[in-house]
């Protein structure tokens, strides 16, 4: 420690920059700890040898003779090898103020800076902290409430005696934000606080007497060890069906498992590469539940959110949910067309609820005459999941219901399932007492064809007139195979007709209904072979 009136054995060197191979001085004042500590920031090429500081009044002459002149520095940290602070010990003053430091920095090779006005030892009296604590500094998630205490003191830096400061404000930082403080009378604080996140924890001065800050004490929260137990883990549902995956969660406190309210969850597909994550906060008891409609075969993970951070719990814990879906047949497309001739076209498409591969399925047509009951199978078709199929002249009936239906699969786990079922039918028509007359008949007589054109309609046993209807009247030559259009006729109201043709030839005779609407079937009458003489 160097006292007042010191003489600097030296003269300083004239004011400005000196030799540039010496040491730089970046940076001169009071330390921040201690003001009557001086700092000295240097930025140098070798080793620093010596460094004298002299202290004159603030706002006096430079010809002044100096306060003091410090020569006792320690180096207190570098930066970098270039750069460093050196320190010296408290110095002593007979006056408190502010005072110019000039510097001289010598380096190992001779090499001398000397600068005027390098910076200003603040020599006040200082606010600083003491017995500054955090108790606990690793809280627990059943121990939250942590307290922060401290003393405030003023410190007179020529006789290092301190004393009390009541009324001081401070802010103290917890949890990332400021709460503010007031010393009591004999200078003392203390704020119980219930910890969210922990993180650095000090308190900050800033009043009439200057700055001052505390030591930084770090609080780091306990995190306890968690478990998830599900009610059920494993679920077997159909194709459609919700699953409710509930359960608890717990910490551990000591040997025993308590449960954790108010905590988000997610379950998610496990090892997921497109995640879909469903959301559920524990209710006061710890408890849970996730709704999902599953798709196929999954394993699901039960786990903590990503976010928010939770330090006082191990975020580790994790459940898997298996689920098995028996999928379903839904029968997209379903038509069935029943032509003239009673041939039946079908088309459709099968999609599987619940499976995501093209299985290969056995589809089977039926046929019922109510609708009720006896579906026998009368074609089964070959397809794939999601596939369009067509089935044409299948063998029909005038009248009865069809439907598809599937079997289903133990082995793959698919569901049978059957379509809605579609009614099909036409009316029936015949030529009634159908005829050609005379017979034998000579060769160029007239043969007159005739007969009565009915109808009988879907679940109907009476047969009735169909008037106003085009019928064909056909003639095969003896010993011939093909059938010549000889005439169309319209029926009359009463369904009758008949048509006069002159005879040439031995042959055989037949009305037929060949184009009816889409209501109705083809019909005919009976073949009559005319002899002609």
């Amino acid at each position: 420690m160097v006292t007042a009136g010191a003489v600097l054995a030296a003269t300083l060197a004239l004011p400005g920059t000196a030799h540039a191979a010496g040491p730089n001085i970046m940076d001169v004042n009071s330390d921040q700890a201690d003001w009557s500590v001086l700092d000295v920031r240097l930025n140098h090429s070798g080793e620093v040898s010596k460094i004298v500081a002299k202290l004159r009044p603030a706002g006096g002459s430079e010809d002044d003779a100096p306060a003091a002149t410090i020569t006792d520095f320690t180096k207190r940290y570098e930066s970098s090898p270039w750069d460093g602070v050196w320190a010296s010990q408290p110095i002593h003053l007979d006056a408190l103020g502010d005072y110019t430091v000039d510097v001289e920095a010598t380096d190992g090779s001779g090499e001398t800076t000397v600068e005027r006005n390098a910076g200003t030892l603040h020599y006040q009296k200082q606010p600083v902290f003491s017995g500054f604590s955090v108790t606990p500094a690793e809280p627990d998630i059943e121990h939250k409430t942590i307290t922060v205490s401290g003393d405030m003191a003023v410190r007179d830096p020529s006789t290092r005696e301190t004393v009390p400061l009541p009324g001081a404000t401070m802010d103290l930082r917890l949890d990332g934000g400021d709460t503010t403080v007031v010393t009591d009378d004999a200078g003392h604080f203390s704020l119980a606080h219930e910890t969210e996140e922990g993180g650095w924890t000090y308190a900050d001065y800033n009043g009439p007497l200057g700055y001052a800050t505390s030591s930084w004490i770090g609080v780091h929260p306990k995190a306890a060890p968690t478990r998830l137990v599900l009610d059920k883990s494993s679920y077997h549902v159909t194709a459609g069906a919700k699953i409710d995956v509930t359960g608890t969660l717990q910490y551990q406190s000591g040997t025993a498992w308590k449960p954790l309210s108010g905590i988000p969850l997610q379950m998610d597909y496990k090892d997921c590469t497109t995640c879909s994550p469903v959301e559920a906060t524990t209710d006061a008891n710890g408890r849970f539940t996730f709704t999902r409609s599953p798709y196929g075969k999954s394993v699901y993970e039960v786990a903590f959110p990503p976010y928010p951070y939770q330090p006082f719990l191990q975020r580790t814990a994790t459940a898997d949910v298996t689920v098995a879906v028996t999928a379903t047949p839904k029968f997209r497309e379903f038509t069935a067309r029943l032509d003239e001739y009673a041939q039946l076209d079908v088309t459709g498409i099968v999609d599987l609820v619940g499976r995501d591969t093209n299985d290969r399925i056995g589809v089977d047509i039926q046929y019922s005459p109510n609708g009720r009951t006896g579906w026998a199978t009368k074609k089964t078709v070959q397809t794939t999941n999601g596939s369009q199929f067509i089935v044409e002249k299948l063998p029909g009936y005038t009248d009865g219901y069809w439907r598809l239906h599937y079997a289903g699969s133990a082995a793959k786990d698919i569901k049978g399932g059957d379509s809605s079922s579609l009614r099909r039918n036409r009316a029936l028509t015949r030529v009634k007492d159908a005829g050609a007359s005379p017979e034998p008949v000579r060769k160029g007589r007239t043969i007159t064809v005739k007969g009565v054109l009915q109808e009988r309609a879907a679940g109907s046993g009476t047969w009735k007139a169909y008037g106003a209807k085009k019928v064909q009247i056909l003639f095969r030559p003896k010993g011939a195979k093909s059938w010549y259009l000889m005439s169309t006729v319209t029926t009359k109201s009463n369904g009758s007709f008949g048509k006069g043709f002159t005879a040439r030839q031995d042959g055989t005779w037949v009305p037929v209904f060949l184009h009816p609407d889409g209501k109705h079937f083809v019909g005919s009458g009976a073949e009559d072979y005319v002899d002609v003489r």
